[in-house]
């Protein structure tokens, strides 16, 4: 089965039309692949799940209980949490965790809810989901408020517009100066935003994300600068190749691609995934050529280093979840701040526990650190929009 199969099961998984042979070739597929591909094909399944009346729970137990054991007797392969039987996520959302070599997983989202009053927090209910919003700065440095605008027609003298919620950099027809020419759409912390450039490339913004781009772009090439993170969907042109220009300096070069940079300042890596098509990544001398599957990042030497990965954990963020790939504490407090407009503090000695997993960006904050804190590793306090981590 290639990716493409894989899509379109997938989508028939969520329609509930797929067929048991077309299961029988998933299942048969999962075997074949390395185990942390494995896990995260069988975790991509989990979300498209409906609980078809085709589906061989068995089965699928067999499978996970194949690939947890072929990662427990792996030294070389860091802990992947046990799995929970697949047909259970039509009633769960599941974060798991990794600890050294133990593993903890929990889930059952109306367990944490209905276990609100048993605890010491405070109800949240002032700290919401992230949105639609976004402030678009002009050249001539005008600042708009783009979800205090209707739909239509928002600058005539640079054409953008604001259509169906969305923003769309129309420009004029002829070239200008970059230095008078150069707009910033900016997404705050808690806001999401999607942008059409003058070329008819596509740009996604998650919360906390600047995007600098001209009114035009000028024959030779498509330069913009992003600082935070943004999905690209970027419309090919050979004789204008569309280049970002991250803050650190890293350049990517797009050849007919679609690809997410996280390229956000207090984080600790800066990491690009490539979806379609192929990019080229060049940071100082260091220069590789990315093709689907792959992500490149930024190292401590200031180098690119490349591996094969699951993209899907990648672009989660725009299709509304948050999916932890044996992460940190402190990288997945930086999302849970950057989504909910609050701030963190720790107290104490940081926990080494990692998550694995999938959560909504839709659901409260209140329930997502409850689910984190099920485990037993890591403990939360909220005062107002700040949230106190310890062990």
């Amino acid at each position: 089965m290639d990716q493409q199969t894989f899509d379109k099961f997938l989508r028939n998984v969520a329609q509930q039309t797929q067929s048991p042979a077309a299961l029988a070739e998933f299942l048969a597929w999962l075997e074949e692949l390395p185990e942390e591909l494995a896990a995260a094909a069988l975790d991509r399944y989990e979300q498209a799940f409906r609980g078809s009346d085709v589906v061989d729970k068995d089965a699928i137990r067999r499978i996970e209980e194949n690939i947890e054991n072929r990662l427990d007797h792996d030294d070389s392969v860091r802990v992947i949490p046990k799995r929970t039987p697949v047909f259970f996520f039509l009633k769960a959302a599941a974060i798991f965790i990794v600890v050294a070599s133990a593993v903890c997983f929990f889930f059952y989202q109306n367990h944490y809810k209905n276990a609100q009053t048993e605890t010491g927090h405070p109800v949240t209910a002032a700290i919401v989901p992230g949105k639609n919003q976004a402030v678009l700065q002009l050249s001539g440095g005008r600042s708009i408020l783009l979800e205090d605008v209707a739909d239509g027609v928002i600058d005539k003298a640079t054409g953008f517009e604001k259509k169906s919620g969305l923003l769309v950099a129309k420009g004029d027809k002829q070239p200008i100066d970059d230095a008078a020419g150069i707009n910033m759409l900016e997404t705050p912390k808690g806001g999401q935003y999607q942008v059409t450039l003058p070329d008819g490339t596509k740009v996604w913004l998650n919360a906390s994300t600047r995007l600098y781009f001209p009114t035009v772009f000028k024959p030779g090439e498509r330069r913009v600068k992003l600082v935070g993170e943004a999905y690209f969907e970027v419309k090919h042109d050979a004789a204008n190749p569309f280049i970002v220009e991250t803050s650190t300096g890293t350049l990517l070069r797009d050849l007919g691609t679609g690809f997410n940079v996280n390229a956000y300042q207090e984080d600790a890596h800066e990491i690009t995934t490539l979806l379609t098509g192929s990019l080229q990544v060049t940071r100082n001398q260091s220069q590789v050529l990315l093709k689907p599957g792959q992500q490149a990042t930024i190292n401590a030497q200031q180098e690119v280093e490349v591996k094969e990965v699951e993209t899907s954990y990648a672009v989660a963020w725009k299709e509304g979840y948050f999916m932890f790939n044996r992460e940190p504490v402190k990288e997945v407090m930086n999302k849970i701040a950057r989504w909910y407009d609050v701030d963190v503090e720790y107290q104490g000695p940081v926990t080494e526990t990692k998550f694995w997993g999938t959560v909504s960006r839709f659901s409260q904050v209140n329930d997502v650190l409850k689910m984190l804190e099920a485990t037993g590793r890591v403990h939360f306090t909220i005062e107002g929009r700040k949230i106190y981590v310890k062990k």
